[in-house]
């Protein structure tokens, strides 16, 4: 199973689209900065709830991490100091794989040797390993396409035509 560390967006956007369980069927278990966890609390999401429980039944494992170490790794990228949380932890627990949408993040992680995933690649890893099938898949992307997430039409488009394939 991979080691995988998750930053407060795709967490919250698989949230919003009701697929926080595809962490625990893909993965297990995310392992996440306590900071990341204050954040999302802190900005009163309406996911809160959901993200709570996903802590309490373990598949959001929750950290503490060295607030200086994070404030060097926030300067050294040019990144969230919740995202540089998030890059300090993978460093600890030496994680195969860095679940961000943020372009900086994955650039910086990329760059530190991780494997890199946004919330379309955990959709697309889900529907390809039977977890979501075609159509849960298209239905999540196209809530993804017509919301504020945040995420680029043409790599939903991308994802969507490769769900066609």
């Amino acid at each position: 199973m991979q080691r995988v560390v998750g930053d407060s967006d795709v967490i919250i956007h698989l949230a919003k689209l009701n697929k926080l369980d595809l962490i625990r069927e893909l993965y297990e278990c995310a392992h996440i900065p306590r900071y990341v966890e204050l954040e999302m609390v802190r900005y009163q999401y309406d996911e809160v709830g959901i993200i709570e429980d996903t802590v309490r039944h373990g598949v959001l494992k929750v950290y503490e991490t060295d607030d200086s170490k994070a404030r060097s790794i926030a300067g050294r990228y040019g990144i969230h100091i919740g995202e540089a949380h998030v890059k300090a932890l993978a460093e600890e627990l030496h994680a195969n794989l860095f679940l961000s949408n943020e372009k900086k993040v994955r650039i910086a992680a990329k760059k530190e040797g991780f494997h890199v995933a946004g919330t379309v690649g955990v959709i697309l890893r889900g529907a390809n390993q039977g977890c979501l099938t075609k159509e849960e898949a298209i239905k999540s992307l196209n809530k993804l396409k017509a919301s504020e997430f945040r995420i680029h039409p043409n790599i939903i488009g991308s994802a969507m035509d490769s769900l066609e394939e």
